[in-house]
């Protein structure tokens, strides 16, 4: 296998110009086809001048050897000439027409006793390895200029041209040689090429099995999806109407600043589960924005806008942040994970403990970076930990939210190729733990 590797990179594919066919985007089996035209002719060539200089001894005829230097001298070139300026199947055509011309002049010399029955073969075996199942009109035309030769030969029955005695004294053996070794190089690229596209269609049916598991998990959480968010966004609006219906009629100021501030509860409730929609669709159908990740800026503005929660001043903030290696991301998908993960913290705030907190711990090391943040709040039940990233799932009845912060935040870090992992005990703490890959690609030091 090391002497053809050599023979097929250091010999074959001179005569090739790889570039072009890559900026084409040929086909891998396309590229074997056109290495075995070379192949051929090269192998051609190599028999030919032995052929000649044994023939030569043995009184070979005239017209023998001018078949041979005709076609060594015009043929050959030709073709590979056609080949390196990328003009493939107009090669293959040509020595298709002239190579079966060729052995036909050959043949109607010799005699059916010299075994050219049989090397008329070649152009049989060498139709089907040249083409693919594409090229099916090169096939059959190939095939009935062959196959008109071989009548009008056993017509003549190989006497067409005469019947040269002289070179019948080798051409026997050396016919039956060359037929061997040519169906050996052929059946040897069917092969590969056999190889190749079962190597290819098993690819293609993994990717396709992988493709239907995700459009039939896509398909299960758009049914959902529909569901829950057109009764998700229904119910503020109902609240809405019925809050406006009864502002209507009443008349007691205190109850009007009331059912005001429900009504702007209600569609604050609207206005989180639009933004959740828009995250969702804008993680799924938008590529990674990849930008240098400064954390520092990106915590303090999503604390500043989380500022409105009425528990906010009294929750004590911990953020400890150190990376020396700076992260390349996207930051709308960084900073849309730190906004509703610190956000729960808010949301689920014990409000018996005395000194809640928030912790906010982000390092990078020249692997990867770590975002882990927690807070003592209500916690999660350990049955339901395994479930908080699904779409549109509540761990607890206290949540008011549409179940879909959790799941965008998983779908976001996976986006990133990253992981996510939960920890809780109930009315102790919550801890969510965000590791990053970094590499050579997307990291740089901070000090430089």
């Amino acid at each position: 296998m090391h002497v053809l590797d050599f023979i097929r990179n250091k010999v074959i594919r001179r005569f090739i110009n790889l570039r072009s066919l890559s900026a084409k985007q040929v086909p891998y089996d396309e590229i074997i086809r056109i290495e075995l035209l070379v192949a051929m002719c090269l192998a051609a060539i190599v028999s030919g001048i032995l052929y000649i200089v044994i023939g030569s001894f043995l009184g070979m005829s005239f017209l023998i050897i001018l078949n041979y230097l005709l076609f060594f001298s015009t043929v050959v070139p030709l073709v590979l000439y056609l080949i390196k300026k990328g003009f493939h199947n107009q090669a293959k055509l040509i020595m298709m027409i002239i190579g079966s011309l060729f052995m036909f002049i050959k043949a109607a010399s010799l005699g059916r006793d010299s075994g050219m029955n049989l090397s008329m073969l070649i152009i049989v075996f060498a139709t089907f390895a040249f083409y693919s199942i594409n090229d099916y009109k090169y096939i059959l035309l190939s095939l009935l200029i062959t196959a008109s030769l071989i009548i009008v030969l056993e017509w003549s029955d190989y006497n067409l041209l005469g019947n040269d005695q002289a070179t019948n004294n080798f051409e026997y053996e050396f016919n039956y040689v060359s037929t061997g070794l040519f169906a050996i190089l052929f059946f040897y690229v069917i092969l590969r090429l056999n190889q190749y596209m079962h190597t290819k269609l098993v690819n293609l049916n993994s990717k396709l099995v992988s493709k239907n598991k995700t459009l039939r998990k896509l398909n299960e959480e758009l049914d959902s999806y529909v569901y829950r968010t057109s009764h998700d966004m229904r119910a503020p609006l109902t609240s809405l109407m019925g809050l406006i219906y009864l502002l209507k009629s009443e008349r007691d100021p205190e109850k009007l600043d009331t059912l005001i501030q429900m009504q702007e509860n209600c569609v604050n409730k609207l206005d989180l589960h639009i933004q959740q929609i828009i995250q969702l669709s804008r993680n799924i159908k938008t590529d990674i924005q990849t930008q240098p990740i400064y954390f520092e800026p990106i915590v303090h503005d999503v604390f500043e806008e989380l500022s409105f929660f009425e528990q906010a001043g009294s929750i004590q903030k911990n953020i400890r942040i150190h990376t020396p290696f700076v992260l390349h991301s996207d930051p709308y998908r960084i900073k849309t994970i730190l906004n509703n993960l610190i956000s729960n913290s808010f949301k689920y705030y014990r409000k018996s403990e005395e000194t809640s907190f928030i912790d906010v711990d982000i390092s990078s090391t020249k692997k990867s970076t770590i975002i882990l943040i927690k807070d003592n709040g209500i916690g999660i039940s350990p049955e339901y930990l395994e479930n908080v990233f699904e779409m549109f799932y509540r761990a607890t009845n206290k949540s008011k939210g549409s179940g879909l912060g959790l799941y965008i935040v998983k779908e976001m870090v996976e986006k990133l190729n990253g992981t996510i992992s939960v920890k809780s005990r109930i009315n102790t703490f919550t801890q969510f733990l965000i590791e990053l890959p970094n590499t050579s690609e997307n990291i740089s030091n901070a000090e430089n």
